[in-house]
């Protein structure tokens, strides 16, 4: 665990708590739910912070800040998954009592709002779903070129052997002189 201090709260005014609920269809692995509370600045900024993953996102309202703080997450998440070595490196980043201080906040909020059966416990808000996976869709649409770009080029050198060599390709073209 890094021992860091942990970020103070001091002059923080905390207005929402919320949960990015990550799905993996396809994987063999889950994403751990992952925590953020919602500061509304002196200027009237919302800011979004990530309490497992330390990201901030903002915006101009609560529900824009989270939306933006959910595509953030899904593809710096999707970045550990499939490229940085996985659950290891996913494990290194929350191994950290950094954000205890905003831990404290989003446990007193989820307490207070638990009176009237609003806290996240039992009634999660699931749009962001739609922001991850499109998060997700743009990676696997990157990897899948990636793949088809290293099954395309075995092809064409399989072919290219095939081609008799009396065959010739010339390109001709013109151009304005003022172009």
């Amino acid at each position: 665990m890094n021992d860091y201090d942990a970020i103070p709260v001091v002059g923080k005014h905390f207005i929402a708590i919320g949960k990015v609920i990550f799905e993996t269809p396809g994987y063999s692995w889950n994403i751990p739910h992952t925590h953020f509370i919602v500061n509304k600045t002196p200027s009237g900024i919302f800011e979004a912070t990530n309490m497992e993953l330390i990201l901030d996102a903002i915006g101009s309202s609560v529900q824009e800040s989270a939306e933006i703080l959910a595509q953030l997450t899904a593809s710096y998440i999707m970045e550990i998954m499939l490229r940085r070595g996985g659950h290891d490196a996913l494990m290194e980043v929350v191994d950290t009592n950094v954000m205890e201080n905003y831990w404290r906040e989003y446990r007193k909020m989820e307490v207070t709002l638990s009176r009237d059966k609003r806290d996240m416990s039992h009634k999660l808000d699931r749009l962001r779903v739609t922001a991850i996976k499109e998060t997700m869709d743009g990676y696997l649409k990157e990897i899948l070129h990636e793949k088809a770009k290293e099954k395309a080029e075995v092809l064409y050198n399989a072919l290219r052997g095939k081609i008799p060599e009396s065959i010739e390709l010339h390109i001709e073209y013109r151009t304005l002189e003022a172009a």
